[in-house]
């Protein structure tokens, strides 16, 4: 089929399948929308391309999408966005079922990794958790458009969004696993913090981590614990301070975030060998 003889249209599913679409589609940025059961073996989906941007997602079965002859196997967890040039359609065995979401919306991805190049498309697999925020998605979209409002809109391009991120930080996680900018975020807190004493803690919650990942993270960019890395940064900076002479131990000890003085000199004794009173005012 050539692409002049390409309808750019959209197939309704069977009579009775769950679908809706605007009455006034100039007044919507969502222009289709689908869920539930399909037998495209039975009931196949003739190849189009469509006034706007398609996501189509698949919950259950195997079915295959048409694109240029080229057959696209599409299981669970499979989201493909097609470029409105991109004539496709759907396809399976005889007898078998399967459940897709399906969105059409006016205009690209709110996101350049999910657009897809002219007359193309973007297939990407994500894991149960993504799976159950876009279905969450679909429901919102649905109630939205069944009892519309004067915030429905609103509500819609909330819900769009809510979906980009969602499949753009999927793509990112797969296609960019480097750990070096929360690397850099976490030495930037303790350089900034180099008064606190419950680094690990604070970090967890500042990265938004568990402990364990905070740990396997300091050991793949420093090689060391987090504490040590911040000790490391606390003693650089309380040596710096005792270089200048501008203030006193105790002065030095409380910036520092120690209760006491004695506290902050056993620390340093322990870290440099020496006792703090030997270093004060001393440039190399």
């Amino acid at each position: 089929m050539s692409d002049q003889s390409i309808p750019r249209c959209i197939f309704l599913p069977p009579r009775g399948r769950p679908r809706w679409m605007p009455k006034d589609p100039a007044a919507w940025e969502l222009l289709y929308l689908s869920w539930g059961a399909r037998w495209m073996g039975d009931q196949p989906i003739p190849q189009a391309m469509h006034d706007g941007w398609v996501y189509a997602v698949v919950l259950e079965g195997s079915p295959c999408a048409v694109v240029s002859g080229a057959k696209i196997r599409a299981k669970r967890g499979s989201v493909i966005i097609f470029h409105p040039d991109c004539a496709y359609g759907w396809i399976d065995k005889p007898g078998k079922e399967s459940r897709l979401m399906t969105w059409l919306w006016r205009t690209p991805p709110c996101h350049s990794s999910l657009q897809p190049v002219q007359g193309r498309y973007i297939h990407i697999k994500v894991n149960g958790s993504i799976l159950k925020k876009l279905i969450a998605v679909n429901r919102e979209c649905c109630r939205e458009v069944a009892v519309p409002g004067e915030l429905t809109s609103l509500a819609l391009r909330r819900a769009r969004l809510e979906m980009d991120i969602v499949l753009a930080s999927a793509t990112r996680r797969v296609q960019h696993p480097d750990s070096r900018y929360r690397a850099n975020l976490a030495l930037q807190f303790l350089r900034h913090n180099p008064a606190e004493l419950h680094p690990a803690k604070r970090l967890c919650e500042y990265l938004q981590i568990s402990p364990s990942v905070l740990r396997d993270l300091f050991q793949k960019h420093f090689k060391n614990s987090p504490n040590a890395v911040a000790i490391e940064i606390r003693m650089s900076r309380a040596k710096e301070l005792l270089v200048s002479g501008r203030l006193s131990i105790k002065e030095i000890a409380y910036r520092l975030g120690y209760q006491h003085p004695n506290d902050f000199s056993r620390a340093f004794k322990a870290y440099f060998g020496r006792s703090a009173h030997l270093n004060r005012g001393k440039r190399k």
